[in-house]
């Protein structure tokens, strides 16, 4: 079972000592029992010291392989590293990689030997999506499709359930008929052999609209997807923004729009998600929170049963903000039905109690301990990486 992390966590996926067998309710401060462990916290590798780590996927074991940016004075470059026995070991850079434009680049890894990375070359003027393959330790660049006179184009989310299938969504720029300049969402599967443009919905460009994950009052010209889980070939999920909370789905052939409801007590618009999981068909979990005045938030999770979405009942909010600005959940990672962590806002931190658990019965608040950049990235119950 493998998990990637998305580029806006990725970027800060550094740590600084191992940390063997700790336990989620002391490293979190938890009122309840945990089920889990972390077993290990990952260090940063030497190749992110004075630059960045843009992406990172783990297999069981745990082998990552972690992508990112550095410099040699005024000179950048892109590097990749995979962590396996305890140590990093450096990897050739992906032939796509461009100094600086790595900000959009994802990576996920489906065995311990084959990876698949997907971005954009982000330069200035001719900006175009890229498709690396990792075997082993080389990398084999790969074309991309692209719709016609589109612009700008990067597939940056992305998940691989095996060498032989991934599924990317991002978006592209294009003029069409009453539209200049307009953004829309793209989506493309890999067969192993190519990728190949699929379906997706997209909303009309340029609606009225609140993006408040953003600029509050600013305009987002389609949909933003935040986080991407799939289960199988035939089943994945895509939560974001829009006008309010959005979700996709995909079915094996095509992405789909599924109704999710907003917040019902503050305008549609306030509410979005930023992160979504799921382990079955019938189980998933999407977060994320909803702005209740200017800058005041409150974290929202809503919860898939194999028909619809429902918001969760959360716990009284702590006292601790009922005068502060209150948190949204950034992101959230399930293991099964039973055990789910969602992490608040690394921009938000004023407390370190902003992180929510689930045992399969109830959501408790729980403390990440100002760890204003924390992810928890779990492949079974008893095997977590802690990424700060």
């Amino acid at each position: 079972m493998k998990r990637h992390f998305p580029p806006a966590i990725c970027i800060l996926v550094v740590v600084f000592t191992c940390a063997w067998s700790i336990s989620v309710s002391t490293l979190l401060g938890s009122t309840t029992a945990a089920a889990s462990t972390i077993s290990r916290t990952l260090p940063e590798p030497s190749m992110a010291i004075g630059g960045e780590i843009v992406s990172s996927s783990c297999v069981t074991g745990p082998v990552c392989v972690s992508l990112g940016w550095n410099h040699h004075g005024n000179t950048g470059y892109v590097w990749a590293a995979r962590w396996q026995g305890h140590t990093w070991s450096k990897l050739p850079a992906p032939r796509n990689g461009v100094p600086g434009g790595t900000g959009d680049t994802t990576i996920s890894c489906a065995t311990s030997t084959w990876c698949m990375a997907t971005g954009s070359t982000g330069l200035n003027i001719g900006n175009h999506p890229i498709a690396d393959e990792l075997i082993g330790a080389h990398w084999k660049s790969l074309p991309v499709p692209t719709p016609k006179g589109s612009t700008d184009f990067s597939l940056y989310k992305l998940d691989c359930r095996s060498s032989t299938w991934c599924v990317g969504v991002g978006n592209y720029v294009a003029n069409k008929p009453n539209y200049s300049d307009a953004t829309f969402l793209a989506s493309e599967v890999w067969n192993g052999s190519t990728w190949r443009i699929v379906p997706i919905f997209s909303p009309r460009t340029y609606a009225p609209q609140v993006d408040p994950g953003m600029v509050n009052g600013g305009a987002h010209p389609t949909a933003a997807p935040q986080q991407l889980s799939c289960v199988s070939n035939t089943f994945c999920v895509f939560t974001g923004f829009w006008t309010g909370v959005f979700v996709e789905e995909w079915n094996g052939h095509r992405w789909s729009e599924i109704h999710a409801p907003n917040e019902p007590k503050n305008v549609g618009s306030a509410s979005e998600f930023s992160g979504g999981s799921c382990t079955s068909t019938t189980f998933c979990i999407a977060s994320g929170g909803y702005d209740i005045s200017n800058g005041v938030w409150r974290p929202l999770i809503e919860k898939w049963n194999g028909h619809l979405w429902r918001i969760v009942a959360l716990p009284k909010l702590p006292k601790i903000y009922e005068r502060g600005t209150g948190f949204r959940l950034a992101q959230v990672d399930c293991v099964s039905s039973d055990f789910c962590v969602a992490f608040g806002d690394p921009g938000l931190v004023s407390t370190g109690l902003n992180g929510l658990e689930w045992n399969g019965q109830t959501w408790s608040y729980v403390s990440t301990g100002n760890r204003a950049r924390l992810a928890l990235v779990c492949l079974t119950k008893t095997d977590c990486n802690l990424i700060d």
